[in-house]
């Protein structure tokens, strides 16, 4: 989600070409204002690379990377590339390590989490993971565990850099919340690492009292979404719990606005998006301890924190009263400033002069 307001941030220092697959929607190339994206069509149309476990999807995750590697060295033929930024080490390290095997391009991977956490447990796509990461030019992660994460799995140095997105001033859109009861938002992939399950765990323990004057409305997308429509039949909590899709970023900008606080749950993550859009919609943030969102939360007087996959602390924390202020504390003002996305790509820009 945070791509886009980055590749602006580049283009603004740089000639840049996106090249993302197709997923369905949308012209295949697209000219923004300062920079063009080229999608290259491919098997999975609009399935979420995310979901993917090999050997599972095996044919899905080959057809994206043949696709993906014919694409780059068409566009390759093309332009005069100085540098290749791969977002995520798989799949776009791997077309990265094609393009400085062929044509000298040299290449920085950025990982973003789940490219790591999720590929290092096979032994296949861990051999890969390792082969991409010592062939770069320089490395970098979104959290300073995560860093530490990728230093002992390929042995070189890796850096911190923020990633995080602008949220619009104005939207026309309004979100549907409850007038009557507090409403907290939950925005996040359906995935185990993001604990939307902990989540609804941590709801069915509330006190009725509590859980009566409360609505929660969860925005996303992924394998875990069956599991938790059945535990919110199970538990009956569909008068408290509504299950959305995914939300477009003028929406989550309402509904950030609108919610009483945002709550981020996770039992790996490095530091989520979420946290830099509630800082900056003045949105009070319940997040669990994992990756650097508890270091920072507390540096910076920023948020509640709770132990991580804790739903019973998670419920105590949500019924604890909740500062409903929206004024931006001096502390999150200056979280906000380092994870200015302007900021990480005038970082990467220079590191790479």
């Amino acid at each position: 989600m945070f791509v886009k307001d980055f590749a602006h941030e580049l283009a603004k220092k740089t000639k840049l070409v996106v090249l993302t697959q197709h997923t369905g929607r949308g012209p295949v190339i697209l000219h923004e204002s300062n920079f063009q994206v080229i999608r290259f069509q491919w098997s999975g149309r609009d399935k979420a690379l995310s979901t993917f476990r090999f050997p599972r999807d095996l044919f899905l995750m080959s057809s994206v990377i043949i696709r993906g590697f014919f694409a780059s060295l068409k566009i390759a033929k093309g332009h005069k590339f100085h540098h290749t930024l791969a977002l995520w080490a798989i799949p776009s390290g791997l077309w990265a390590l094609f393009l400085k095997w062929i044509y000298s391009i040299p290449y920085t991977v950025w990982c973003l989490g789940a490219d790591i956490w999720d590929y290092k447990k096979n032994p296949i796509t861990r051999w890969l993971l390792r082969l991409i990461l010592r062939q770069a030019q320089s490395i970098y992660a979104d959290g300073h565990k995560l860093k530490e994460d990728v230093r002992s799995l390929c042995g070189k140095k890796c850096d911190y850099l923020a990633s995080s997105r602008r949220l619009p001033n104005h939207v026309s859109v309004k979100a549907d919340i409850r007038q009557d009861k507090k409403n907290y938002l939950f925005i996040g992939r359906y995935h185990p690492n993001k604990g939307p399950d902990i989540l609804l765990q941590a709801i069915a323990r509330l006190n009725p009292l509590i859980r009566e004057k409360a609505h929660f409305h969860l925005f996303g997308g992924g394998a875990l979404r069956p599991i938790l429509e059945e535990f919110i039949s199970s538990q009956y909590l569909s008068d408290v719990v509504t299950l959305h899709g995914y939300i477009d970023e003028e929406l989550a900008t309402a509904y950030l606005r609108a919610c009483d606080a945002v709550i981020i749950p996770s039992r790996k993550d490095t530091i989520s998006l979420v946290v830099s859009d509630a800082l900056q919609t003045g949105t009070p943030i319940i997040a669990s301890d994992a990756g650097d969102m508890g270091y920072f939360l507390k540096k910076y007087n920023a948020g509640t924190v709770v132990p991580s996959n804790c739903p019973e602390e998670l419920a105590k924390a949500i019924e604890s009263n909740v500062p409903k202020k929206r004024k931006i504390s001096a502390g999150q003002a200056d979280l906000m400033k380092l994870l200015d996305i302007s900021k990480s790509a005038g970082r990467f820009f220079s590191d790479q002069l």
